[in-house]
């Protein structure tokens, strides 16, 4: 069962496994913020009751360790969400396009490797732009 990204009247559309949503969600922490990105990529590696409290009380820490002026709550709402089914404002998108804009992803991907041409990235930047720009939520399902 795939994921899909999308927002009303896009060109864009993105068809990624849950593994793919992981690593996109991975890369914006650790743009977000190097040492706490690190740790939610950790998250993966959690199966049990304790492994997922023990991750939570970690981030909690680091998150309360950030400067004031980087926490941001729209960045650990995008973050957090279900894989299920989510979506983000218009204003989430513009300040993940502005964590994610300046850096060069090279040729890794995060949705199906068969229909990937090795710019999802670069794809995903696009998107974010047209999503603020045209005031649209971003939707996953």
């Amino acid at each position: 069962m795939g994921i899909s990204i999308t927002a009303t009247n896009s060109k864009y559309d993105f068809f990624l496994g849950c593994g793919g949503f992981f690593s996109l969600r991975k890369n914006i922490a650790i743009a977000y913020n190097k040492e706490f990105g690190e740790h939610y990529g950790n998250l993966i590696y959690c199966h049990t009751p304790r492994q997922f409290e023990e991750h939570d009380k970690l981030s909690n820490l680091l998150i309360s360790q950030l400067d004031p002026d980087e926490k941001d709550a729209d960045i650990f709402d995008f973050l957090y969400q279900s894989d299920c089914s989510g979506k983000i404002s218009y204003k989430t998108c513009k300040k993940i396009y502005d964590l994610i804009k300046d850096i060069d992803f090279g040729d890794r991907i995060f949705t199906y490797g068969a229909y990937s041409d090795g710019k999802d990235y670069e794809h995903l930047k696009e998107f974010l732009k047209e999503c603020y720009s045209h005031r649209k939520q971003m939707r996953w399902e």
